[in-house]
């Protein structure tokens, strides 16, 4: 009886052994299957983009005054907003009373001032500086930026240039300028790491700290805190009598697609100014802009931008009789991101058309009385803008609905009187500029009026 006993037991040991040999198998074999299922791109993406909220509070930042106009100017584009702003020149502060559509005027003196909206005054909040006596020049007041250009800058006797950086913060703040000439950048160790204390500001001669000929560009990058960076340009025709000053906006950012808008009339020199942020060279073209069509010039070729650095291209012969013709302002196309300017200085007086973003929902700013006209370019699709001009006490002068066209400008006829100048875009977006005649020219671009802020997605990490 003893061996079926035994055979049995063989039997049982036979059959566990074939279980935990056929899961010493399978098992890992299906942990592989899975691994091999799980993909790097079935990973739920955990990053998100910043999302939109209320403007609670904003700032506005206007430049040092020409000699002998220290006044500023502030309005508001918030619908139905009206209250007090605050407004803070030699760490003096004052208030003033906004309300939509309207102009208030301020003297806070010769230096820079600050003016800060709360709640309902944060959003649309819009400030102005004109020039002096005799002297046609207006600059809107722009908003702390952390990454500026400037293009078509000058550092000699003739053309001279000053960066103005102003701090509307309590504690310190430093930018890095990088200067671009025509062989590329110049190392200007001054212009590293400038410190601006809280509530202060910095003036920088460029003529002074890096003297040179010929055209440069300014990238302003703010590395701690905040700044609002301005330029005031100047041009001297040494022993001829002849000097002008005017502001040069700057330009938010880089593009392929440059629409100029605003050239001053009169016999004179006009020079396009082009930089490359990019580390190869650039090749681009030059378009002229009129109401029937977008053109290129005969006798203008290809520009070519070398990297990292600044080329130019004198437009005075080509453009005085176009501007006769009808021609409003210059387009310039690349395949990588330049910068733009056109210096025009004309009649003895500097203006320049400086490459503005493109308008989606809405700008307004503050311009000088005299004749002025809205220029419009760059449409990406048909559409319509509606132009509404106001006197400063906030009478309603001329409203105008404007078809706009891609490949086309629009040109809008203001009252001589308005002194508060918006355009509201419909089904497309659109480039533009306000330019005021008289004695010379000035150019204002329009610029995306800021109604709201972005906060970050931020959430805990895995360590």
């Amino acid at each position: 009886m003893s061996h079926p006993t035994s055979g049995r037991r063989s039997v049982s040991r036979r059959v566990r052994l074939d279980t935990t040999t056929v899961l010493a198998v399978v098992l890992p074999l299906l942990t592989i299957g899975s691994l091999l299922l799980v993909r790097p791109g079935d990973a739920p993406d955990t990053s998100r983009p910043p999302s939109r909220t209320t403007l609670t509070s904003d700032s506005v930042v206007c430049p040092s005054a020409m000699p002998g106009s220290p006044g500023g100017y502030l309005s508001t584009s918030s619908k139905g907003a009206h209250g007090k702003v605050d407004v803070t020149a030699d760490s003096k502060g004052s208030k003033a009373r906004l309300r939509e559509g309207t102009v208030t005027t301020v003297q806070p003196g010769t230096g820079p001032f600050v003016v800060t909206g709360e709640d309902e005054m944060a959003p649309g909040l819009v400030g102005a500086r004109f020039g002096g006596a005799g002297e046609l020049a207006s600059v809107a007041c722009p908003a702390p930026a952390p990454d500026v250009w400037f293009t078509g800058i000058g550092a000699g006797a003739r053309h001279d240039s000053v960066l103005e950086l102003v701090n509307p913060d309590a504690g310190p703040a430093v930018a890095d300028v990088t200067v671009s000439a025509g062989t590329g950048p110049i190392d200007v160790p001054r212009l590293r790491g400038v410190s601006v204390p809280g509530h202060s500001s910095v003036r920088l001669d460029l003529g002074q700290v890096a003297p040179r000929r010929g055209e440069l560009a300014l990238h302003v990058v703010t590395s701690r805190g905040r700044l609002s960076s301005t330029v005031l340009d100047s041009s001297d025709e040494l022993g001829r009598g002849q000097a002008s000053q005017d502001w040069l906006a700057a330009q938010e950012t880089p593009s392929t697609d440059n629409v100029l808008l605003g050239l001053g009339a009169g016999p004179g020199g006009r020079l396009l100014a082009l930089a490359n942020d990019g580390d190869s060279e650039v090749r681009a073209t030059v378009k002229f802009i009129s109401e029937d069509s977008v053109f290129a010039p005969e006798g203008i070729g290809e520009v070519r931008v070398p990297p990292q650095g600044v080329a130019r291209l004198a437009l005075s012969a080509a453009l005085q009789s176009a501007i006769a013709k009808g021609v409003i302002g210059v387009e310039v196309t690349s395949e990588q991101p330049l910068t733009a300017t056109l210096r025009t200085f004309a009649d003895g007086d500097l203006s320049h058309a400086v490459a503005g973003p493109q308008i989606r929902s809405g700008a307004s700013v503050i311009v000088p009385t005299g004749a002025k006209k809205v220029l419009l370019a760059g449409a990406r699709a048909v559409g319509a803008a509606t132009v509404v001009a106001r006197s400063a006490t906030g009478e309603e002068l001329a409203r105008t609905r404007a078809d706009l066209r891609p490949g086309r400008g629009t040109v809008v006829t203001v009252p001589p009187g308005a002194t508060l100048v918006s355009v509201v875009p419909e089904n497309t977006t659109v480039s533009g500029a306000v330019i005021v005649s008289g004695a010379g020219a000035a150019v204002v671009p329009l610029t995306e009026s800021l109604t709201s802020g972005l906060v970050p997605d931020v959430r805990p990490g895995l360590s």
